[in-house]
């Protein structure tokens, strides 16, 4: 397979002079780590909405929300 793309092209790959053209393994374990804590609270969200508490459940999302965005 090779560097084949989905349609079969090859895929060219980036000029290493490029500056910044990685992210390092802490940026991707960040990146993860926020992706993890959003969807832990929309499952919360989800579920609070499910149980008729829609209220709490979305003041309860947008403070967890916000102080995961702001981290």
């Amino acid at each position: 397979m090779g560097r084949r793309g989905l349609l079969g092209r090859a895929m060219p790959g980036r000029d290493p002079g490029e500056p910044h053209r990685t992210a390092t393994p802490l940026e991707l374990l960040f990146d993860l780590c926020f992706v993890i804590a959003v969807a832990e609270a929309s499952a919360s969200l989800s579920t609070a909405v499910v149980a008729g508490h829609y209220a709490t459940g979305s003041l309860r999302f947008a403070l967890v929300f916000f102080t995961i965005w702001w981290a």
